[in-house]
């Protein structure tokens, strides 16, 4: 990934969504916002607000996932914003090439998955790739991708490798609803990147849920942890390890 990401790469959600007609090729989407801020970044600066805009849908093709970030560097002496936004379709092999699957087997769906990666001062990278999404017990979704990773924005070509891992796991405390979600990155730095690990767990409270909206409004916390950010390597004289913590309020509409 080219800059912090403060959501979950996936393609199904926690919240409730909107569903279509059924003579529509859409099958449902959701659409939220999320405001996060948070300390122990490095690259940009130790404290960083995010303000993201979040499309997740689902087709009788397959289903696209998208966000858009706007980045608030509170204490960079050399920019004080950035932006950046990814959108991801995929085409699912279920839906249109036919192939089956058990409802209660490993494998829910297979897929052609692509992203698009486009951020500030020419940013960019370009995806492609295959996805697996399991049936794991007791989570929403579970997703694995395999992508040939292209870093336009640096001139290379498609010589490098990204491993992505997107999950939705909710469970009770009591009566009160939580969801454990998060994804995984790892570039493998074949090309112009250094080998790069990104894992943004997130633990969010269902706050809606407590007034009769469950699925609407969530409150909670991220951890972002990046080895290599940005793929540049870590070294002594500039740090490039992170350990940041975030709050979350996400509203989904």
């Amino acid at each position: 990934m080219a800059v912090v990401r403060p959501l979950v790469l996936a393609t199904l959600l926690t919240g409730t969504p909107a569903v279509a007609e059924d003579s529509s090729p859409l099958i449902w989407m959701d659409n939220s916002i999320t405001a996060l801020t948070g300390t122990g970044f490095e690259v940009p600066g130790n404290n960083i607000s995010t303000l993201t805009f979040e499309h997740v849908s689902a087709w009788n093709w397959g289903d696209v996932f998208g966000f858009f970030d706007y980045l608030d560097y509170h204490d960079n002496a050399f920019t004080g914003s950035s932006w950046y936004g990814e959108i991801s379709p995929r085409l699912s092999l279920g839906k249109v090439a036919g192939l089956k699957f058990s409802e209660d087997g490993l494998i829910r769906d297979v897929l052609i998955a692509t992203t698009w990666e486009r951020g500030k001062d020419g940013v960019e990278g370009l995806l492609i790739g295959g996805a697996v999404d399991l049936n794991l017990p007791g989570f929403t979704f579970f997703n694995v991708h395999a992508y040939a990773r292209k870093d336009t924005g640096l001139g290379a070509g498609f010589d490098d490798m990204q491993w992505t891992i997107a999950w939705s796991r909710p469970f009770k405390v009591g009566e009160q609803a939580f969801v454990i979600d998060g994804f995984m990155d790892y570039v493998v730095g074949w090309g112009p990147q250094e080998t790069a690990l990104h894992l943004v767990p997130q633990i969010k409270w269902d706050l809606g849920a407590t007034w009769g909206e469950p699925g609407k409004i969530w409150l909670g916390t991220e951890i972002d942890i990046w080895k290599n950010q940005f793929g540049i390597k870590d070294t002594a004289a500039f740090d490039t390890d992170q350990v940041a913590i975030n709050a979350i309020l996400k509203i989904h509409f």
